[in-house]
């Protein structure tokens, strides 16, 4: 009898740890497919299936014990870079800041390296230019990274932070000194990219153009050469420094596009526009971003809910359970009905102010905002009035030109040479006349001009948000995004959208 109960108690030990060691090589192998595919997407530049699978890697990984460490911060890295690639740099910070902190508690000084580098990028492009400095010094500190590297690097972030506080000649100066280091320590030239990059936007903004153009070229070769090199590895495990790197072509056709267009050279600007819209159209797919992003903020938001709610349950089941079952049910009923209540108002509201938007543009066609009756009881000279009413005429005509307001450089001084006026008195007209500034005006003219477009679904129906708010002369998406609700009190996506299903 003792020989059976022995036999049994060794079976199941053998059988549960035979379930556990299972499980544990299924989990095994499914994190090693996430990240070969998560590999395999970003070398062909697929960056949101790239995204979904970094994602879901560390979703799994954060919760094991041990840890995957090197794998791990390979991901965090990977994934702050889609996030800048699509300009969400708050997010790529946050998730660069992760990835430090491991990178620090595993004491890994190269991936600190890279993380920084990436967090002082990141923090320029959201404004903290003086906590990006902060990281820079930490860069030059770091001890067991090539130094050669680390100098190319440390010079090149103070070119970088320079560029975004308006500082072009300090900026042309650092990147040059990071251009020198490459020859100096002799760097793959894959890093001379990057300063080429940025220095021709120095010599652009100070009318140098056949400097920038020149810097252009050489950032374009380097951006094939880096391509075709990646593209023969693409599979082969190698060089993972140049993964992911087409997004370059549609930044560096973006540059050519502006400086030949004010060079005067119309059919390389258009050639190069069209490959710039080509480009980007084809790696950013803004909306399927959007979705996994969303998907994994709720995922982290579900995972916080779901602490607070164990802890919550665990106080309160041991006295309450049965009434608390009660309340859960009764408030999943009520926030279902809510749910569904304010979600028909929020459509019935949106699709009101979509017609209304629709109504006004139409109305309005290319006509100033109303003016606003600014005249007292004293008056000014019937003069003074009828030249003020002949420069209004003037600014009027002017802007019913798209070609002028969509030109991503138009400013307060082309409007007033388009008017034969100078800048003080086109402002002034402005300001008095309809109570708002040049750059509101501007706005309100893009975003409207930005409406129609969508609206023609025949010209504009493939476009994304990035390609509709840069064909009218916005920057910046996040800008013209800004610029979209302010004006429209919806969002572009939403009126897109609300477009297309009409």
């Amino acid at each position: 009898m003792h020989n059976i109960l022995t036999r049994i108690v060794i079976a199941l030990f053998a059988a549960t740890f035979f379930i556990t060691t299972s499980t544990a090589n299924a989990i095994d192998n499914n994190q090693a497919a996430l990240l070969r595919k998560g590999k395999a997407s970003l070398e062909r530049s697929d960056y949101n299936s790239a995204l979904a699978s970094y994602l879901k890697y560390i979703q799994t990984e954060e919760k094991r014990t041990p840890k995957d460490t090197a794998n791990l911060l390979d991901a965090y890295y990977n994934i702050g870079g889609i996030y800048s690639v699509y300009q969400d740099f708050a997010q790529a910070l946050d998730i660069y800041e992760s990835g430090y902190k491991l990178s620090c508690a595993a004491n890994d000084a190269n991936m600190q390296f890279k993380f920084l580098n990436n967090m002082i990028g990141a923090s320029c492009d959201i404004g903290k230019t003086a906590e990006a400095r902060k990281l820079n010094a930490k860069v030059k500190q770091l001890r067991g990274v090539e130094h050669g590297k680390l100098m190319f690097y440390y010079y090149f972030n103070n070119g970088f932070i320079a560029g975004f506080e308006k500082r072009d000649n300090e900026k042309a100066h650092w990147m040059n000194m990071a251009i020198a280091t490459v020859n100096r320590y002799g760097l793959p030239q894959k890093y001379l990219v990057y300063p080429y990059s940025e220095i021709y936007q120095c010599y652009e903004r100070q009318g140098q153009l056949n400097k920038a153009l020149a810097a252009l070229l050489k950032y374009d070769t380097l951006a094939h050469v880096i391509n075709n090199r990646q593209s023969k590895n693409v599979g082969k495990g190698k060089d993972a420094d140049y993964q992911g790197q087409a997004y370059l072509f549609a930044d560096c056709y973006k540059g050519l596009m502006r400086i030949y267009t004010k060079m005067g050279n119309k059919e390389k600007a258009l050639y190069y526009q069209n490959e710039f819209f080509r480009y980007n159209d084809s790696l950013l797919n803004v909306n399927e971003f959007s979705k996994i992003r969303n998907q994994h903020l709720n995922y982290e938001n579900h995972q916080t809910q779901l602490i607070i709610d164990s802890q919550r349950k665990t106080i309160l089941y041991q006295t309450i359970c049965l009434v608390m079952l009660a309340v859960l049910v009764v408030t999943a009923v009520v926030a279902i009905i809510i749910i569904k209540r304010q979600r028909k108002v929020l459509y019935d509201t949106n699709i009101a102010l979509f017609d209304r938007n629709n109504e006004l543009v139409e109305a309005e066609q290319n006509t100033l905002p109303q003016r606003v009756d600014t005249s007292t009881d004293t008056g000014s000279s019937t003069a003074s009035t009828t030249v003020s009413e002949q420069l209004l005429h003037a600014i009027a005509d002017a802007m019913k030109d798209s070609s002028n307001f969509c030109n991503p450089d138009f400013s307060l001084s082309m409007l007033a040479q388009a008017v034969d006026s100078n800048t003080t008195y086109v402002s002034q007209a402005i300001n008095t006349s309809y109570n708002k500034n040049f750059r509101t005006i501007l706005n309100e003219y893009r975003v409207k001009e930005a409406m129609k477009r969508m609206k023609d679904i025949a010209t504009y129906g493939n476009y994304s948000i990035q390609g509709i708010s840069e064909s009218v002369g916005f920057k910046s998406a996040s800008n013209f995004i800004a610029a979209f609700k302010k004006t429209t009190g919806m969002t572009p996506s939403l009126y897109q959208k609300l477009s297309k299903n009409e």
